[in-house]
């Protein structure tokens, strides 16, 4: 080894191992190129050794960089004249394979290998072909350095400057010509030359006169053509010039020169890599799509040239909705045009080129042949409609229609290249054809009224784009007065075609012989993938020899099917020409897509139901059996069919030359039964002209797809067939239609009821910490996603305690209780603070017992204390709860009668017209382009693949599936579905063990009689349809109303088909109520009641136990708007024993008569006292007696009636005070009030013992209290996490009137039967108070007095129709607030009643100010609707603030009929927060002038009794009543 110098000085051994370590090391990260010279060579020698290692550096040109890898050059002996051959199909293809399907081992490299692409089979290429779309396992081929992409290659801006003398390649006419001697002019006088010349010798040679208009129609062709492209160039400068000086017409039209400004600067930019984009794409799917003949395909040169598109002009409409811009865009794109360039930019200026190279032949014995598009240009008027959203990318549709039909232009050159090559353009007739095909085209995709919709949210949400979004069922009924005839006279054979848009055909029906007035009555059902597009109905006459004729088109626009998704009876007008020809008459009905539900842990999951689409992706097949070849080779293809269905579904394109195909289709179809559904797949080779034999088949049920997509595996094995497999996946859209969910086939009746003591929470999340607020918690039970019951809401409380007890239905062991708390929120979603889960075989297991009542029995009570987990997989707080199963009676008959859905209805009303329609004369048979006898007894009956296979498995011979005999049927569909009993396969059940038992094959029978002998039990709901004004859900609420027991989907029409099955749970029969409501909002949204009806639940079921009853819901606001809904129930009893708190004898009404008092401190120096008495209800003022001035022993004989929502956990207080004018009110002694201990409907008198903890035991209060049982309504109110949210919920009423808003009404004994058992009127009569208000009569004779006009009668309508307008005197008694924002305010009151205004003085600082201060008004139904009643702060410097405001209908609650015109309102504040309580008083025969406009309350008799505290629930904590 020679040793290394410099200078001629040697280097040391180990300094040169040193150096030699850190070039290699340095060399090995391929950060940068590393070069080595010998150091005594010349500088010139380095610099040409630096130059060889240039191409190392990454860079194909002087300043485009590319991530492309370093090509290997081979430097064998080639031959200059053979030309490498670029394939780039060969990547992804892997054509050389034996029989076996594996592939060759690779061959040595010649000198003549191409190294771009690498070579399929060298040990580089994937072991499987890659799948379209895939993420790359590595970086993509290099585009070779000699093609031309954009327009810096195309102009030669980067190419070194020639010196003098060397430039060769210059254009001859640009060396010797000048400039103005060539040119367009040039070409149109060379055109004339040319024609003398040719007519000379055509003429010479005796050619006749058709040769020489052959001739004549070139050039007229040629000259109109060049004619037209300068006019249209001019048109643009004249437009842009127009543009510039502001000389349009319309002010609305503005120029967009900003924008072009950028995209002149922008597109010399993004043009260069915009054409690398598309020639990456464009040449995979080339070489992929090559026909065999040709060697190859690839676009050599691709350039859109140097100048940008522009958008010339642009109208905007501001008149549109908030969430909706429209636009109109005038675009052009005329690269050609040169009036706004520089001499600069005119020099290194570029047109468009596009040049496909096609070569032909193989090997060295191929030839390519360039086909030039260049010069093209485009303008139009485009308008775009952006629809609008929240979430990103903020536009969710994208609407484009060109107003008029766009202008383009092209020169297109198929041979001879760009020196010799021949303009298409000028071919007579050609360029017109083209140009009509391009438009027909486009026409009905986008030409105005026509939009092409692009669904931004959908694309970017993953989901392919032509997925369906629902299914169009459409009822062909016929056609009235066709106007058409025959070529040789006769009347017409009509048939329909459906279209969307006019694009594809659809679906026909069949055609009727020889009338203008047919009738079809078909049923076609259609896959939709927008709603924003026309049905088109097209009416054809069928000729059996020659083309149909065209009678014309009806139209249909689907977005109405948004609003109402039926529409029946539909006339439209037949239009051909501008002229109407006939009508036709059909129904269209949309079935929608459901959407995803989402879990406790934030997972979507799909609805289960029987009915959906389905979307059907073949993606790839390996290994298939190649002996069915002679060559080895397959031409493989796919038909999907669906069970018994002799037509195919969907057939693949057809691959040639492989054994391992990749498809990647989709298709979709729609199913009606998703468990007995069986999908088949044949791989058929394709022959041509000879019979294309089943290369392997596979036949399996959907079910099985749709579990093998969840996990993961989806490659099935093929029959027929020594080897193969193949990779189908399948995905499930449920449909929304009558029974789809919760429907009588999925139903199953309960096995018992699980009672939950939900008693509390500890520390649970703070979702509202960020503003300042707490949790609202709440529990909720979910089986299977579906809510079956909650507790009430405890406000503003991280700690909450609800002691409270709901009872859950279960309908097997297997099921399994979600314990979810909620944070409530009044507007918007609840939020998940957590959740627990609890089984039921936890708590229940099979009776012993053979027979008898009870199929199961409890495994006793669960005291349980569970951590909340959240859905990170963290947890936050405690539940405590306790749960015990109580098994219900074993009764048969608990199901309801099954039917088929909607869509199997409707074709089996298709399938009996066809067959009765055999014996029609006048039926047709169905017009098909292309008959087609599909061959399916290649596959056999029953399932061939049963489970799925791994990809890498080896599917040779008999491994991984087993030929099928028509006697060997596998795993038939029909096993399948006789394995599945009551929703759960047989297969589940000997997972788990159990056997469960049915009550149907053990169970008990009952008579009516029977059944309501038990208080308790669940009512089974089986709402049917419905007639609605609106669309909205049906709710259903038991007993106290707080939530609904279930609520039904939101229909998709007015005409409601439901097939819905919900479940309740009642107490008591006897006392149990009812309430049906629709409800517009959508769950979990803010209540929206549109109709209602209530009544006795025992009455209800005695109806509903016989059938289907229609009951009649009433608009609470309107009268006039009635719904109608039909539904049947069944009554299935539950032997609960109730605690005594769960009674209705728990809770209801309790009148108080406050007698007297004895022997009361004395707080005066006087030894007197001023006392009153305040009861108070779980810490809430339920009433404030009058004061009795200057004594021990007071007589007050006042009374008043308080809702108790539980005696048990009541605590119900009263206390003394001692009034004084100027200081606060002394307490005088305080007592408690046993309620628990009352007798229903007995009065019983007390003396309660006065205690104070400074005075001791002193004085007593004598009071007679009267309870009488009544179920009380509970209402959620809104929340409290801003200062304008309110209560979480109130209790008032003994009806649900309009739960979620706060409107309740007083209260009439549930122990009271008012026989309303038509199911159709209300039981009061009355106008429901509007939100936020509680009216109540004026009990006169409890106060000791009586009204001002006791004989005054309420003016009622006269015989004219109008009330009357003569004026009387309304009192407004403006008595106390409570709950108001902060105690720091000094507030009054304003009332307004027509145009004039009262206000109450200001009271001290408080939160409960007391005014009491009357004021009269001149009012009349006719002429003061309203009266408006504002809250102010008084300050003393500065302006008043507002606290609150409320409007009220006075006549809404001042009725009729009444003996004393006289309420009392409990008015909540808007605007803030707060209850207002007002009495009103009207005297219709007194005027305004004999009475005192303002009088003191302690001059009128009586006393004033206030809202019910009832509103709140026992939970209630401080500061859980503020609203909004």
């Amino acid at each position: 080894m020679a040793s290394t110098s410099v200078d001629g000085a040697p280097v040391p051994p180990q300094a040169q191992a040193k150096v030699n370590g850190i070039v290699e090391n340095d060399a090995a990260k391929g950060r940068v190129p590393v070069h080595t010279f010998d150091p005594n060579a010349s500088p010139e020698a380095k610099a040409a050794a630096a130059g060889k290692e240039k191409n190392k550096l990454g860079l194909e040109d002087d300043n485009v960089k590319t991530g492309a890898k370093e090509l290997t050059v081979d430097t064998g002996k080639a031959k200059a004249s053979v030309l490498p051959t670029i394939t780039i199909e060969d990547v992804d293809r892997n054509r050389h394979a034996n029989g076996n399907g594996e592939p060759l081992e690779k061959s040595p490299a010649s000198p003549t290998t191409p190294a771009w692409p690498a070579s399929p089979t060298s040990s580089t290429s994937p072991k499987d072909p890659e799948v379209p779309g895939a993420m790359p396992d590595g970086p993509a081929p290099a585009i070779p350095d000699w093609y031309k992409l954009g327009w810096r290659d195309v102009s030669g801006i980067d190419d070194p400057t020639l010196a003098e003398g060397e430039e060769k390649d210059k254009e001859v006419l640009a060396l010797f010509i000048k400039e103005q001697f060539y040119g367009e002019w040039y070409h149109n006088a060379a055109l004339i030359v040319a024609t003398v010349i040719v007519t000379h010798f055509l003429t010479r040679f005796h050619f006749g006169w058709g040769w020489l208009f052959i001739l004549l129609a070139f050039c007229n062709t040629y000259y109109s053509m060049s004619m037209k492209r300068l006019r249209a160039r001019a048109r643009d400068d004249i437009q842009r010039e127009l543009v510039k000086t502001r000389l349009s017409t319309e002010n609305e039209v503005e120029s967009a020169d900003w924008i072009n400004n950028f995209l002149d600067r922008f597109w010399l930019i993004y043009e260069p890599v915009l054409s690398r984009t598309i020639v990456a794409s464009v040449d995979q799917v080339l070489s992929q799509n090559c026909p065999p003949f040709l060697d190859s395909l690839r676009l050599s040169t691709f350039t859109l040239g140097t100048k940008a598109p522009r958008i010339d002009k642009v109208k905007t409409y501001p008149r549109t909705e908030d969430d909706v811009v429209v636009m109109e865009w005038w675009l052009s794109f005329s690269p050609n045009d040169t009036s706004d360039l520089t001499e600069r930019q005119k020099l290194t200026k570029v047109n468009p080129k596009i040049i496909l190279s096609v070569r032909v032949g193989k090997g060295l014995a191929s030839a390519a042949m360039p086909i030039l598009l260049e010069d093209m240009s485009f303008s139009g008027h485009l308008k775009i409609r952006l629809k609008l959203m929240t979430n990103f990318p903020h536009v969710q549709l994208v609407d484009l229609s060109f107003m008029e039909k766009p202008a383009f232009d092209y020169v297109l050159k198929p041979i001879g290249g760009e020196t010799f090559g021949f303009d298409i353009a000028n071919v007579p007739g050609l360029s017109a054809f083209i140009r009509d095909t391009v438009h027909s085209v486009l026409g009905p995709m986008m030409y105005d009224p026509n939009v092409f919709t692009l669904n931004l949210e959908q694309m970017l949400s993953g989901e392919p784009i032509d997925t369906a979004i629902g299914v169009l069922q459409v009822t062909i009924q016929g056609a009235r007065d066709l106007k058409g005839s025959k070529l040789g006279g006769g009347r017409p054979d009509p048939f329909v075609s459906l279209s969307i848009n006019e694009r594809v055909e659809l679906a026909r029906t069949k055609f009727k012989h020889n009338t203008v007035n047919p009738s079809w009555m078909e049923t076609k059902f259609l896959l939709v993938n927008s709603l924003t597009e026309n049905l088109i109905l097209r009416v054809w006459d069928y000729n059996d020899h020659r083309a149909n004729t065209d009678l014309g088109f009806a139209t249909f626009d689907l977005t109405v099917l948004e609003q109402d998704a039926t529409q029946e009876n539909i006339e439209a007008p037949i239009l051909k020409d501008g002229k109407e020809r006939g009508k036709v008459r059909f129904d269209v009905n949309f079935y929608p897509v459901l959407k995803p539900e989402v879990d406790a842990g934030g997972k979507e999951t799909l609805p289960d139901t029987k009915v959906g689409i389905v979307r059907l992706t073949v993606h790839q097949a390996k290994d298939l059996d190649s002996t069915k070849s002679i060559t080895g080779d397959l031409n493989p293809f796919v038909k999907l069919y669906t069970g018994s269905n002799k037509a195919p579904v969907h057939v693949t394109r057809k691959l040639k030359h492989t054994n391992n195909p990749v498809w990647e289709e989709s298709t979709e179809f729609l199913c009606t039964d998703k468990s007995s559904s069986v999908v088949i797949a044949k791989v058929i080779d394709d022959r041509d002209f000879l019979k294309d034999p089943v290369v392997g088949y596979m036949s399996v049920r959907l079910t099985d797809l749709l579990k093998a997509k969840v996990s993961g595996k989806d490659w099935w094995p093929l029959s027929g067939a020594r080897s193969g497999k193949m990779r189908l996946s399948a995905e499930w859209k449920p449909l929304n239609m009558a029974g789809s969910l919760h429907g009588v086939d999925q139903y199953v009746p309960p096995i018992g009821v699980v009672r939950l003591w939900l008693q509390k929470a500890t520390d649970v999340k703070n979702v509202e910490a960020t503003l300042g607020g707490k949790s609202d918690p709440y529990v909720r039970v979910q089986i299977n996603n579906i809510t079956q019951g909650r507790t009430e809401v405890v406000n503003n409380n991280l700690n909450p305690e609800w002691d409270q007890i709901i009872y859950i239905p279960v309908h097997s062991l297997k099921e399994t209780m979600l314990l979810e708390c909620m944070d409530y929120q009044h507007l918007t979603k609840d939020r998940s603070l957590g959740y627990t889960e609890l089984k039921v075989s936890d708590l229940a297991k099979p009776s012993e017992a053979e027979t008898g009542e009870f199929l199961y029995e409890s495994k006793g009570k669960r005291d349980a204390e569970e951590p909340l987990k959240l859905g990170n997989g963290a947890f936050k707080g405690k539940l405590h709860y306790v749960a015990e199963f109580i098994p219900a009676y074993a009764v048969r008959g608990i199901r309801f009668d099954s039917h088929a859905n909607e869509l199997q209805e409707a074709a089996a009303r298709v399938a009996d017209r066809a067959s009765a329609a055999g014996s029609d004369i006048d039926e047709g048979e169905t017009v098909r382009d292309d008959e087609s006898v599909v061959d399916i007894a290649a596959v056999p009956e029953g399932i061939t693949a049963a489970e799925p296979v791994e990809e890498d498995e080896r599917s040779e011979g008999e491994k991984g599936h087993r030929r099928v005999t028509s006697t060997d049927t596998a795993f038939s569909a029909t096993s399948a579905a006789s394995a599945r009993t009551s929703g759960t396969s047989a297969v589940e059940g000997a997972e788990n063990g159990v056997e469960e038992k049915r009550p149907e094959e053990q169970g008990i029978e009952m008579s009516k009689e029977e059944l309501f002998k038990h208080q308790a039990g669940i009512v089974i709901f089986n709402v049917i349809s419905g007639r609605l004004h609106k669309k909205a859900r049906l709710e259903v609420l038991l007993d106290d109303a707080y939530w609904p027991a279930f609520s039904t989907i939101r229909p998709r029409s007015t005409h409601a088909q439901w097939d819905y099955i919900g479940e309740g749970v009642i107490k008591e029969l006897d006392f149990s109520r009812v309430w049906l409501r629709l409800n517009e909002a959508d769950e979990g949204d803010k209540d929206d009641v549109i109709a209602e009806w209530k009544g006795d639940a025992k009455a209800f079921l005695d109806r509903t136990l016989d059938g289907p009853t229609e009951y009649t819901l009433v608009d609470p606001d309107d009268e006039d708007k009635k719904s109608t809904v039909v539904l049947e129930t069944r009554y299935l009893p539950v032997p609960i024993k109730l605690e005594a708190r769960e009674s209705v004898n728990n809770q209801g009404l309790v009148r108080v008569d406050l007698i007297d008092g004895h022997s009361i401190h004395a707080a005066d120096r006087g030894g007197k006292s001023d006392p009153f008495v305040v009861f108070h209800l779980n810490g809430q003022r339920v009433y404030k007696s009058q004061t009795k001035k200057k004594t021990l022993n007071p007589e007050w004989n006042e009374s008043f009636t308080v809702q108790v929502p539980s005696r048990a956990g009541a605590n119900f207080q009263l206390e003394v005070f001692d009034w004084n004018q100027i200081e606060q009110a002394k307490s005088l002694g305080a007592a408690r009030i046993d309620l628990e201990s009352l007798e229903p409907f007995t009065a019983v008198e007390r003396s309660l013992p006065l205690s104070h903890a400074k005075h001791g035991e002193k004085g007593e209060i004598r009071v007679r209290l009267l309870f009488t049982p009544e179920i009380i309504v509970k209402t959620r109110k809104n929340t409290s996490t801003f200062s304008t949210a309110g209560r979480a919920m109130t209790q008032i009423g003994h009806l649900p009137v309009g739960a979620g808003k706060g409107v309740l009404q007083g209260v009439t004994g549930v122990f009271k039967k008012h026989g309303n058992s038509s199911g159709s009127e209300s039981e009061d009569d009355r106008p429901e108070p509007p939100a936020g208000v509680v009216s109540k009569q004026v009990d006169y004779a409890a106060e000791g007095g009586s009204p001002t006009a006791p004989s005054a009668n309420f003016p009622t309508v006269n015989e004219g129709g109008a009330h009357s307008k003569d004026p009387g005197t309304l009192r407004v008694v403006v008595q106390d607030a409570k709950d108001l924002s902060t105690s720091d305010i000094k507030p009054y009151v304003v009332v307004r009643v027509g145009d004039k205004e009262q206000k109450t003085k200001h009271s001290h600082k408080t939160a409960t100010p007391e005014w009491n201060e009357s004021f009269a008004f001149a009012a009349a139904p006719a002429t003061q609707p309203k009266m408006f009643v504002w809250v102010y702060d008084h300050k003393t410097l500065g302006k008043d603030k507002l606290l609150g405001s409320a409007d009220i209908d006075i006549w809404q609650h001042l009725q009729p009929g009444e003996a004393v015109p006289s309420r009392d309102l409990t008015i909540e504040l808007r605007e803030g927060q707060g209850l207002l309580h007002l009495r009103l008083e009207y005297d219709p025969d007194t005027p305004l002038s004999t009475r005192a406009s303002r009088t003191s309350l302690h001059s009128i008799t009586g006393a004033t009794p206030n809202a019910s505290p009832s509103r709140f629930s026992l939970s209630r904590r401080r500061g859980a009543d503020r609203d909004d």
